[in-house]
């Protein structure tokens, strides 16, 4: 359930993404199909939301890509540890 956590967390931010940025545009065609006078206002919801589900992803993404590589260092760490005692035995 936790394992490779790192991974969970990038999709996680991706399914994020997409569903918000999916959500902004019918959200947006929604508001222009109600009233023809708001095609300016749906047009703006559609792009924008989209822009800021993409980026406001990008936190979350980062944060599985810094456990990603934490997980990498310390396997490294633990190698060199390693091979420094048995080089001192």
């Amino acid at each position: 359930m936790y394992g490779n956590i790192a991974a969970k967390i990038k999709f996680l931010a991706q399914a994020v993404a997409w569903i918000g940025i999916i959500g902004s545009i019918i959200w947006g065609f929604s508001v222009i199909s109600i009233d023809e006078d708001l095609i300016l206002t749906g047009f703006l919801i559609a792009v924008i939301g989209a822009l800021i589900s993409w980026v406001s992803s990008f936190v979350l993404y980062g944060y599985g890509q810094l456990i990603e590589n934490t997980d990498k260092l310390v396997k490294i760490a633990g190698k060199s540890t390693a091979d420094s005692n048995k080089a001192t035995k």
